[in-house]
């Protein structure tokens, strides 16, 4: 068992007397589908390993021991946004003062998929419906990880290519608003048959809209690279390219006859957190599932 199982597995606890604190995060927790308990403050604090919610006012009554649990405090000052985030970072992928990459894979369109993996683990997704909805939502999760005056992190995007207009005002957008930052990517993703794979996602808590999996899909598979100076044309020769034409008779009959359930389980174990977006990926290619 990696880490991140093990710590997905761990036990979330509220312990707080702050009753605007708890009614807050109860009502956050509840909509990530996020399953957690609450500890009374005279109550004795876990042995085993886990994660705590406290106020910073609070934050002194838990005792330290030798497995210390993950204490997130919050404070009046603080984003509350951003510390939802946090504790939905800390649960799927582990407790860490930084983060190294965040990647958007996003599936363009009417109703645009959203998935973002934060240092290669699927942290959550969205259906957004309309495109200032998804810039607000990529600019709110790159201020709540990227370290202040600080441009270390990896910030990667896999935009699709159905529909070129709405990629070129994304591409647009995203050279706008972080424009001359360091280690900002852009790949540009054929979308053959993304929307076509099947997930069984019965009995699962939360399950996620075809265009969230689209985006999925879409993360798993290379692209074209793009640069500020070039990406038009670059975008352009993307989308001539698409797979759409005889050359890729094969790849189409090989995905309808028998991809499309192991590219779901697969797809679904990412969506689990047993698998990295890029392992997944490794594994698709030594299958010759994915092109």
């Amino acid at each position: 068992m990696n880490y991140n199982n093990k710590l997905r597995n761990s036990p979330l606890y509220i312990l707080t007397a702050d009753l605007s604190f708890f009614y807050r995060v109860n009502k956050e927790l509840n909509k990530l589908r996020i399953p957690f308990k609450i500890l009374n403050l005279n109550k004795i604090i876990p042995r085993h390993p886990s994660i705590i919610l406290t106020t910073s006012k609070e934050e002194d009554l838990i005792e330290q021991r030798d497995n210390n649990p993950v204490v997130l405090a919050y404070s009046e000052n603080d984003d509350f946004d951003n510390y939802i985030i946090k504790i939905l970072a800390t649960v799927k992928i582990g407790f860490k003062k930084s983060y190294s990459e965040l990647l958007f894979s996003v599936d363009p369109g009417k109703k645009t998929g959203l998935m973002i993996f934060l240092d290669g683990y699927y942290l959550y997704s969205y259906c957004c419906f309309k495109p200032s909805e998804l810039i607000r939502k990529i600019m709110k999760y790159i201020e709540c990880f990227q370290i202040e005056n600080q441009n270390d992190m990896k910030i990667t995007f896999k935009l699709g290519n159905g529909v070129l207009a709405i990629t070129m005002n994304l591409v647009n957008q995203i050279y706008s608003i972080y424009s001359g930052r360091k280690n900002l990517k852009i790949f540009i993703i054929d979308e053959f048959k993304s929307s076509k794979v099947k997930v069984n996602q019965k009995n699962k808590p939360r399950r996620v809209s075809k265009d969230e999996l689209s985006a999925l899909i879409l993360a798993l598979r290379d692209g074209v690279e793009i640069n500020q100076n070039e990406y038009i044309t670059l975008i352009k020769q993307s989308y001539k390219n698409r797979s759409n034409n005889s050359g890729n008779e094969d790849l189409k009959k090989g995905e309808v006859s028998h991809a499309k359930p192991t590219v779901g389980e697969i797809a679904l174990k990412v969506i689990d957190g047993d698998l990295t977006v890029e392992n997944a990926s490794d594994e698709l290619k030594a299958q010759n599932l994915l092109k």
